[in-house]
């Protein structure tokens, strides 16, 4: 099997460590001349734009995660919410709330194709909560409750969270949302406006195995978020104004390569810029490409033929002349033949005109 080589990163380190260094400067100047000091308590996020030349063929709302060097959150100082089935809560709760690790898995009921084994199949928990754990699974209980604020049944969010104001309060509690991946796909028209104008959309976690949610939920949490829409930009936060110089440019070239390689089609023959920005900056761009679209390796023969050729003259083409020599040895051309002369018409019949005037005669 031929393994497919990695695709190279256009970005240069020095430039992109340049438009760094300049944005940062850019906003201490802006808090000098600020008279309010309360900006320099928040931190601002530098944002990544690329610019596509054609819109990819399959947008999703799903958020997708992009793994950085650095970490864009602190998990020791953000609150998170985990919001997962009915039937899995209890036990959800005693591993990432209280610290108790799960019982045994439970036999689900198979799937047929029925209602009734899909209905049956939803209100089962994949695991008991209580005895029967392992040392892993003891481990890993007391690593999520370190995690998880909050455990969230999603049939509580739909009954209790009706109202626009409830949703507003619930999403100015928690500073992070993570959902079970089962779940994620109804979650988008019950949460609305209200989570995705904010970037608060859930992240999909897989919990059905306790002793990987600790590493699940620390790399959902932490990691950078991107939207593939229907349109031909997609942005997405990949660092702050907290970290060094050096940490943000890292997070950058790693957040756009791998943007470019597992998420836009074509990759990176398929991207026209890429440009960095702070909130009230403008984009300071990082790379530009060519108008038209690289050619190919079969069209290139074709492409270096049609730029040797000479330019064509405005107008159209001139016929050349021939020599004069050449028109006085050509022969005379052959006369044309005549016309044949038109048959004479058949005599016609007398009228009755032409019998009146024979009559009188």
């Amino acid at each position: 099997m031929v393994s497919t080589p990695p695709t190279e990163s256009r970005l240069d380190a020095a430039h992109v460590g340049n438009a760094v260094r300049a944005l940062l400067a850019y906003r201490e100047r802006a808090l000098a001349q600020s008279s309010s000091k309360a900006l320099e308590l928040d931190a601002d996020a530098f944002t990544v734009q690329i610019g596509l030349r054609n819109a990819p063929v399959d947008p999703s709302p799903k958020p997708r995660q992009i793994p950085l060097p650095h970490a864009l959150k602190d998990l020791d100082a953000l609150s998170c919410c985990l919001i997962v089935k009915d039937s899995d809560k209890p036990w959800l709760k005693a591993l990432c709330v209280e610290g108790d690790a799960p019982g045994p898995k439970t036999r689900m009921t198979k799937l047929d194709g029925t209602r009734e084994a899909r209905r049956a199949r939803r209100e089962e928990p994949s695991r008991a909560a209580g005895a029967g754990s392992t040392a892993a699974e003891t481990t890993a209980a007391l690593d999520a409750s370190r995690v998880v604020d909050k455990v969230l049944a999603f049939g509580k969010l739909r009954s209790s969270y009706k109202q626009f104001k409830d949703k507003r309060e619930l999403r100015d509690r928690y500073d992070v949302f993570l959902a079970d991946e089962r779940v994620l796909p109804m979650l988008g028209k019950l949460l609305g406006s209200t989570f995705f104008g904010r970037k608060k959309q859930p992240l999909p976690v897989r919990v059905t195995r306790p002793e990987h949610l600790e590493a699940n939920l620390k790399k959902a949490a932490s990691a950078a978020t991107v939207v593939i829409k229907a349109g031909t930009c997609v942005a997405l936060a990949v660092a702050h104004t907290d970290m060094t110089p050096a940490q943000v440019a890292e997070n950058v070239l790693a957040a756009v390569q791998a943007v470019v390689v597992d998420h836009v089609p074509k990759k990176w023959a398929n991207v026209l810029t890429v440009a960095l920005k702070l909130p009230e900056s403008a984009a300071l761009p990082l790379f530009n490409a060519s108008p038209r679209p690289e050619p190919t390796a079969d069209a290139a023969p074709a492409a270096d033929a049609a730029d040797a050729a000479p330019p064509a003259p405005k107008g159209g083409a001139k016929r050349k002349k021939a020599p004069k020599a050449a028109v006085a040895e050509a022969p005379p051309p052959a006369p044309a033949p005549k016309k044949a002369k038109k048959a004479a018409s058949p005599a016609r019949s007398p009228s009755l005109k032409d019998k009146l005037k024979a009559r009188k005669a």
